[in-house]
């Protein structure tokens, strides 16, 4: 008989999927009329902010049977039924009124969350949510162009819009869009929907021999530091993922832009002075830690790898550390990045997980023995037995075996 292939994805029959927000550019002859819109969207989701605080009855229901009956004392009903609570504008779209009233809910049950805990908090004077548009308040919906259902101010209309950005994923199904204002864009943020055969459980992925990319990340040249180990702990390929000195070196221009800003007006400035520079740093942030994520991606499918295992360290540990190497330094990028690869691993069947990262800096990967000697300028380490390797490689490799003993696998 032949034995099952080490690295196979293990897949359990049963069908999983992710939802991803796409980001596309939005051009209208009339932006204004989306602002409008999203006035009046904000002046209903107030109106049922405010109603379900007011019934303490309420507080304690589902989302779906709060809407029922805030609309049932909000809206006449059949049989001339007559609301106690009615709403203040007449002839609001049925699917506009129920995106604002549950953008109400959701901000009033936030705000009683927080009051539990707070009694000091006080009520939303105003919300300033971005409108979603459910189904039945747009048309024509592709990736290069959407027509919407707006308020002008005086009457509803429908208005066509064009977009820019990538192409849906095939296969894909597109939920509610929401228009969103950003900085000096007009977006279309569209919720997308995909599935995902492979959902086997980690467990279930370890018991099967899978590949697990075992990752580090650094605060120099290189992000991070990755090993792909089979399920027995043989290492199948090393990669080191780099670009850290010139992402550092853009942040450094950025902040000294900032500082001569600063030094100009004698530090007096308000407003959005230096806001264009604070957003390009976010930006930059944004596109680096895709980019890595991507590409680290992109090497886990190459490898055939299952499971990317990424260190945990306790709270305090990783503040001190994130506060000593800088608010734009290589190692702070790390949250955004496994911020990313969380959801963008899952799309192509990949788990991540963490393992707890205790010690794995301290001994040899090779033989077990102490580290005795570690150069930091040439990213070095050195055991007891002689044994020297690049201590970001040792560490990883201390991961991978790590992960391996918890899942009862390895040599």
């Amino acid at each position: 008989m032949k034995e099952p292939e080490t690295g196979k994805k293990e897949n359990t029959g049963k069908s999983g999927y992710s939802i991803t927000t796409w980001r596309l550019h939005l051009w209208c002859r009339h932006p204004e009329w989306l602002r409008t819109t999203q006035e009046f969207y904000n002046r209903i989701a107030e109106f049922y902010y405010n109603l379900l605080l007011d019934h303490t009855d309420l507080w304690e229901m589902g989302s779906q049977q709060t809407l029922r009956e805030l609309e049932i004392m909000s809206i006449p009903g059949r049989g001339g039924r007559i609301p106690s609570d009615p709403l203040p504008w007449q002839k609001v779209p049925l699917y506009f009124r129920r995106a604002a009233a549950n953008e109400g809910i959701a901000s009033a049950k936030s705000y009683l969350s927080h009051f539990a805990q707070d009694e000091k908090i006080g009520r939303a004077e105003k919300l300033n949510a971005a409108v979603t548009y459910y189904k039945g308040m747009y048309q024509d919906f592709s990736a290069k162009k959407i027509t919407l259902r707006v308020w002008t101010g005086d009457t509803w209309t429908w208005m066509h819009c064009r977009l820019s950005g990538r192409d849906f994923p095939e296969n894909a199904r597109l939920m509610s869009p929401s228009v969103v204002f950003e900085y000096k864009y007009d977006m279309l943020h569209v919720p997308v929907r995909q599935n995902n055969e492979n959902t086997a459980t980690v467990r279930q992925r370890m018991q099967a021999g899978c590949r697990i990319l075992c990752i580090q990340f650094t605060n120099s040249d290189a992000f991070a530091a990755g090993v792909v180990l089979d399920g027995t702990g043989q290492e199948i390929a090393v990669k080191f993922w780099k670009g850290g000195k010139e992402y550092s070196h853009h942040c450094r221009k950025l902040l000294e832009k900032i500082q001569k800003s600063q030094e100009a007006t004698g530090g007096r400035q308000t407003g959005r002075v230096d806001q264009k520079y604070w957003m390009h740093l976010k930006h930059l942030s944004e596109h680096y830690g895709h980019q890595v994520t991507s590409q680290i991606l992109r090497f886990a499918v190459e490898q055939d790898v299952s499971v990317i295992v990424l260190p945990r360290y306790n709270q305090e540990y990783s503040r001190n550390v994130m506060k000593g190497s800088g608010n734009w330094g290589p190692l702070h990028l790390s949250t955004r990045i496994r911020q990313y690869l969380d959801y963008k691993a899952w799309k192509n069947g990949i788990i991540v997980i963490e393992v707890h990262a205790t010690g794995i800096s301290k001994i040899c990967a090779k033989c077990g023995a102490e580290i005795i000697r570690t150069d930091t300028r040439t990213e070095l380490c050195c055991c007891a037995n002689g044994h020297q390797t690049n201590r970001y490689l040792n560490a990883v490799r201390n991961l991978g075996k790590k992960c391996l003993t918890q899942f009862g696998r390895g040599a």
